[in-house]
């Protein structure tokens, strides 16, 4: 779920937050995907340090401050991430990316009734975000809600648009022990969906959970 594919599908010439435009340089979108290539090969430290060059150029890109703070939570270095969010959002408040990432730091930090109250909040205003959808269900599995994680992954409407109806459901098998049922699942959002799974795959390991 710490992955940057999220981040790649927002790499366009603009985007558009409640009516207003987000430019992205052509320099930015160069530099922003060079550095997911960096990450990709889970070299952190070389990508953050080309987006620590581009800041310097242009310190207000939500675009640019996301991205460092998700190296950040990568690294789990979360009191460095936070202030990055923090500053990406007070530049444009409906930044869904920097919301969401705000949401899953505060989740990786094991704050799950916190994060709980983030992502539900945040549901309300997307309330077509599958992806939410599946935090919401992860944060009441994490604090042990069984009747509320069922209820948020009922809400995955099928068929999905994401991985998130597969994973959810594979989620839900490997808890109760039914190993073969969960990969079943989950190959079966590979064949689908292909790399779009990459934004999911680290959801096992993220509530203690190993499919292999």
């Amino acid at each position: 779920m710490k992955k940057f594919l999220l981040l790649c599908l927002l790499l366009s010439s603009a985007s558009f937050v409640d009516g207003e435009e987000v430019a992205l340089s052509t320099e930015s979108r160069i530099v922003l995907q060079a550095a997911l290539a960096e990450f990709d090969l889970k070299n952190y430290d070389g990508g953050l340090s080309m987006l620590k060059e581009l800041e310097k150029k242009t310190p207000d890109d939500p675009f640019v401050l996301n991205l460092i703070g998700a190296a950040y939570t990568k690294k789990k270095d979360f009191a460095a991430a936070r202030p990055y969010f923090d500053h990406a959002l007070a530049k444009v408040p409906n930044f869904f990316p920097a919301q969401f990432n705000l949401g899953e730091l505060i989740f990786l930090e094991r704050r799950y009734p916190e994060a709980l109250e983030f992502f539900r909040q945040l549901l309300k205003a997307n309330p077509n975000s599958e992806l939410l959808q599946f935090k919401v269900f992860l944060c009441e599995l994490q604090i042990g809600n069984t009747k509320g994680a069922e209820k948020a992954m009922n809400e995955i409407r099928y068929p999905p648009d994401t991985p998130a109806w597969y994973f959810a459901r594979a989620i839900w098998e490997e808890k109760k022990g039914n190993h073969q049922k969960a990969r079943e699942l989950v190959a079966g959002a590979r064949f689908i969906f292909g790399l779009k799974t990459t934004m999911f795959d680290d959801a096992f390991q993220d509530v203690g959970l190993d499919l292999r």
